[in-house]
């Protein structure tokens, strides 16, 4: 039976609908490819490299580092070759580099006969606020481009090495007026997140990084102790609706930085990273309600688009009635997952009721 939207009902609807839009995901193109530093073109040189290369990739691939610590996986590093598709080298000044790509689909086939989820090239975009106290609280300031671009540079260089589609606050006049360093120090969620809109990203990282006093005890001798400064970082994840918070240290602000940014992969690749061995083959079939498609068009649109998701393996049109179309789709996964799935993308989205609550899981409104 056809969905009857009050005015009140769709004007609600389409606030909703326009946060949505506002989420962003990212399509990363070379999580299949690596450019490795060599000093020559030895036969030595470039094995060394291609295991190298190979080792960033199913960590790109795979989104989580977990998979690093598995004996099926470090036992193939050394047998890269067999996974390279392609390579050449490119000369940038002084240095050399190996650039390498590798067969997508024996790199996938490794990561799951291993144990692991694959992780989409369609990712979700993040952005991180950071404050840092050097020294006491008057210390406290907003950590910019121009005032650490070391720490700039490493969050921008990790991501890249994890597959991870991150956004750095500009810190112009629009970012200072919005948000302040006590807001960030203070977790005040709904500051933090009304700056993000503007950058239109799906999930928001803020944290602040600070230095504490440690006792440091000699394994050795443990009656000998001493008094050393480590750097700590508190941090806040907000994604899908979810609110995580955690603690990460290191030796300096620019190593937070990096366990920041790989703990952010880390949180995303374990939700939207689908592991087709929890898939249940024989029950992977569902049908979902698409409703205002009143033209054949937005018809062809819809089933090209659910066809072409990395979670379906087959849409077909079972049923149309006016604007609403059921699909049937053979999943890669589950209900979860392919909500996970629309999140990232603009054109479908859920039917809330009166209050704004889902009217069911499989039930969405194509945007037009």
């Amino acid at each position: 039976m056809p969905i009857n939207l009050k005015p009140v009902v769709l004007m609600l609807l389409l606030v909703w609908l326009n946060g949505w839009q506002s989420v962003k995901a990212a399509v990363i193109e070379d999580l299949y490819e690596a450019r490795i530093a060599v000093d020559n073109q030895s036969k030595q040189a470039q094995v060394k490299a291609f295991s190298l290369a190979f080792k960033q990739v199913l960590l790109k691939v795979r989104g989580n580092s977990d998979l690093l610590n598995d004996q099926k996986i470090t036992s193939t590093l050394p047998k890269a070759t067999r996974f390279v598709r392609a390579y050449s080298y490119d000369r940038q000044g002084s240095q050399l580099y190996l650039v390498i790509s590798f067969d997508p689909n024996p790199v996938q086939n490794l990561i799951r006969s291993a144990g692991f989820p694959v992780w989409d090239k369609r990712r979700p975009d993040s952005i991180l606020w950071l404050a840092i106290q050097t020294t006491d609280a008057l210390s406290r300031q907003i950590v910019t481009a121009s005032q650490y671009p070391e720490i700039y540079q490493q969050m921008r260089s990790s991501a890249a090495h994890r597959g991870l589609s991150l956004t750095l606050p500009l810190w112009d006049l629009g970012d200072v007026e919005s948000l302040g360093v006590y807001d960030i120090w203070g977790e005040f969620n709904n500051q933090i997140l009304q700056a993000s809109e503007r950058y239109a990203a799906s999930s928001v990282l803020s944290a602040r990084i600070y230095q504490k006093n440690a006792l440091i005890t000699d394994v050795a001798t443990p009656e000998n102790t001493a008094t050393s400064q480590i750097w700590l970082a508190d941090w806040l994840l907000m994604e899908g609706g979810d609110i995580l918070t955690g603690q990460v240290q290191g030796d300096n602000p620019t190593l937070i930085a990096k366990a920041l940014v790989d703990g952010l992969a880390d949180q995303l690749s374990s939700k939207y990273a689908i592991d087709l061995s929890k898939v249940d083959r024989a029950n992977s079939k569902i049908q979902i309600v698409i409703n205002n498609m009143d033209s054949l068009n937005y018809y062809t649109q819809a089933s090209s688009f659910l066809a072409n998701m990395s979670i379906v393996n087959d849409a077909t049109l079972v049923k149309q009635q006016g604007p609403r179309a059921t699909f049937e789709l053979d999943l890669l996964g589950d209900v979860e997952d392919l909500n996970n799935a629309f999140r990232l993308d603009n054109k479908i989205r859920p039917v809330v009721d009166d209050f704004g609550q889902r009217i069911s899981d499989l039930e969405f409104f194509w945007v037009k």
